[in-house]
């Protein structure tokens, strides 16, 4: 009992920690982050532009702290990040889809930011992309979360990972000033490239736990915590 003690409070120490990386990452001056804080910039003003390095810090200590945690009890660990996995990366998806589903058109307008498929000489899959891909968003986190189907949920969010890296990429690649369009939907307005460079460390830092994901076997969250070893 002490040993799955110590390994659940490890455990909830890492998960803030990634919260907090994922936030530095991705979500600039959120309640998560700390680079932006007034007393901070007080005697550090430019705290604000290492908000990536203080992002992936925390998450490397937080993935340092995991390996006591599954050492101690190994068997909880793997039940404790499944759950923190699935709940954590299903919500992200679900929660992204949202803006897109609720204005279509201004999500066909990032997209078409890209300039993706014009290269492909396949301009007229742009708003069939816009329409369909924040279902799969949806529908795919929901699953993540509520049923069993774990294993089908996450390969279908890996390849949509796999997806947002390489149009990530291709935008960083020629130089496209670009709002991601991830979580938020912005107007046309041209963006740096800071935003796209934090976009594709998330999507390079999620994807892993995505895939382990994939490798395990079909349960509901309930059965993860009740189904004997």
């Amino acid at each position: 009992m002490k040993k799955t003690l110590i390994s659940a409070a490890l455990l909830i120490v890492a998960t803030f920690l990634v919260a907090i990386g994922v936030a530095e990452i991705s979500f600039p001056e959120s309640f998560l982050t700390f680079t932006d804080q007034e007393w901070l910039m007080e005697f550090w003003p430019k705290a604000y532009r290492y908000n990536i390095h203080v992002g992936l810090a925390a998450i490397i200590i937080a993935t340092g702290i995991c390996v006591p945690a599954y050492r101690l009890q190994k068997d909880f660990a793997i039940r404790a990040l499944e759950t923190l996995f699935r709940v954590g990366i299903g919500g992200m998806f679900i929660f992204a889809s949202v803006y897109k589903i609720q204005d279509p058109h201004q999500f066909a307008v990032l997209v078409a930011q890209y300039q993706f498929f014009p290269a492909l000489h396949l301009e007229n899959l742009n708003n069939f992309f816009a329409l369909v891909y924040p279902q799969f968003e949806f529908w795919f986190g929901l699953a993540m979360i509520v049923t069993p189907f774990v294993c089908e949920s996450a390969f279908a969010i890996f390849w949509m990972f796999i997806s947002f890296i390489i149009a990530l990429s291709w935008a960083l690649g020629n130089d496209l000033g670009i709002t991601c369009g991830c979580f938020e939907l912005e107007d046309g307005a041209a963006h740096d490239k800071a935003e796209a460079w934090t976009s594709l460390i998330r999507d390079l830092i999620l994807i892993w736990p995505t895939l382990w994901l994939a490798t395990r076997k079909h349960r509901s969250l309930i059965k993860v915590w009740t189904e004997k070893k």
